[in-house]
């Protein structure tokens, strides 16, 4: 192949993307409800089970850690059903586990605990977000690699409750002997800001991310940026007459940090940071990406606007994504229009 172009199929994590699927699992046959779950609730809070989508993140078009854009999945869950309101302030909180086979039938297992705290006013609703997410995983030579002899659904979900810096992990059994703390895990941490201006209906949000574990405070506070990702978003609603109109505007960036320092990344400093992980399945569920679907090494920008009258909208988006921005000679690049009209029957079914 020339050098000019990318050889199919596409190498490493750029096998999983949300346009074309080179990176398949064995045949399973899955069966069962989507979006179904059931739940115990006392006063707000819930402990329950089901076949559930996920969308972590203040974006409407993508998510960095944990999106709708795989299938439903088999969850374990424990939180806040709505926001607890207090006054002036709101706040909800949920942790997640979810089982399920990679494509070598490795035991694989998501979770992930997430929590928001609002304020509000009469103008405004300022939302603080925290994501925190692992994969991790049961795998045969684990026992080979670290102390831990077998790894269950109660172990991942323990995960959420670990200490933040490496340094503060070495002696745990997961952790691998001789290293300050290093895991062969994959660690998403999020935390993002909304603010809502009521009287205008503008929505303003941004979504931080990291996909690294740092060595103690010396060393985020030294290389804060060689691992990040980002998510910038606006959205607008106007009353026109009997019409509403809907903008929004969103962009979002997994690229690789000019500033990447590969002393101080607990990877492998060849490859892009983010879903690059082939024991995970480069964070797929049958080669659907979990968190943002424009996948490692991108960004994913998006123009849309709705109009509704009474039951019927109308939407029309632009979007651009390139995959593989400092990992490929030239860049895969997507661009797709898109328009969808949608009528609510009801409160229940469009």
């Amino acid at each position: 192949h020339s050098k000019y172009f990318q050889s199919t199929p596409l190498e490493g994590p750029f096998q999983v993307s949300n346009n074309h699927v080179n990176f398949l699992p064995s045949k399973r046959k899955i069966s069962g409800i989507k979006q179904s779950r059931i739940m115990f609730l006392y006063k707000n809070i819930g402990i329950g089970y089901g076949n559930m989508s996920h969308w972590w993140g203040p974006g409407f078009h993508s998510a960095i850690s944990l999106s709708s854009n795989a299938r439903s999945q088999e969850t374990y869950f424990i939180g806040t059903n709505k926001d607890i309101k207090i006054g002036r302030f709101s706040f909800a909180s949920q942790l997640i586990a979810m089982p399920y086979k990679s494509s070598e039938n490795n035991e694989l297992f998501f979770s992930g605990l997430r929590s928001s705290f609002s304020i509000h006013s009469k103008s405004t609703v300022i939302t603080l977000g925290f994501n925190r997410t692992y994969l991790s995983g049961n795998f045969s030579d684990l026992s080979t690699m670290t102390n831990q002899k077998k790894w269950t659904i109660m172990d991942a979900t323990q995960l959420v409750f670990e200490p933040l810096f490496g340094q503060n992990k070495k002696d745990l059994n997961y952790t691998i002997p001789g290293t300050p703390g290093f895991d062969i895990w994959d660690e998403l941490l999020t935390g993002f800001v909304k603010i809502k201006f009521l009287d205008e209906n503008i929505e303003i949000y941004a979504d931080i991310a990291s996909d690294d574990n740092r060595g103690n405070f010396t060393d985020l506070r030294s290389h804060w940026d060689h691992t990040l990702g980002y998510q910038l978003g606006f959205k607008k609603f106007t009353k026109f007459n009997r019409f509403k109109l809907f903008t929004g505007i969103e962009f979002l960036s997994t690229r690789v940090s000019n500033t990447f320092n590969p002393d101080f990344y607990r990877g492998d400093p060849n490859s892009a940071n983010f879903y690059t992980k082939i024991i995970y399945d480069y964070f797929s569920i049958d080669g659907r990406r979990m968190g943002a679907h424009s996948g490692t090494s991108s960004d994913d920008l998006i123009f849309i606007n709705g109009l509704a009258r009474g039951s019927s909208m109308l939407f029309i988006s632009y979007n651009r994504e390139r995959h593989g921005i400092k990992t490929m000679n030239n860049p895969e690049i997507k661009t797709e229009i898109s328009a969808t009209y949608k009528i609510n029957y009801n409160k229940n079914f469009s």
